[in-house]
């Protein structure tokens, strides 16, 4: 063999060395990618697993929320109704004590 064969042969070795350093290079690099992305998957299954678990926890205070507001609602509802109740018995009550003062004026009127 020549050395003009040689040198084109140890030229070409030369090239796939490099090539495949390079592709070695990028394989690291996309390993480390991989490996980053694992990490953050694994990192947002467990972001939403405390997720849910808020999340559970805040339907169940807001059921309990949800009964404490309809005892109130009934509570309101009681309170009203005793309002209106005592309502019309100071009306009452103030009819009667008109009517009782006009019938004692009458009263002085005519004893007059």
């Amino acid at each position: 063999m020549s050395n003009e064969k040689l040198d084109i042969l140890i030229e070409g070795m030369n090239e796939l060395r490099l090539v495949a350093h390079a592709l070695m290079d990028r394989q690291d690099e996309l390993d480390a990618k991989m490996e980053a992305l694992t990490m953050d998957v694994h990192q947002l299954k467990a972001d939403v697993a405390e997720l849910k678990q808020d999340v559970a926890i805040l339907k169940q205070d807001v059921a309990l929320l949800k009964q404490d507001v309809a005892l109130l609602k009934q509570d309101v509802a009681e309170l009203r109704e005793g309002q209106d109740r005592h309502e019309r018995i100071l009306e009452t009550l103030a009819l009667r004590a008109l009517e009782w003062n006009n019938f004692r004026l009458d009263f002085i009127r005519k004893s007059s």
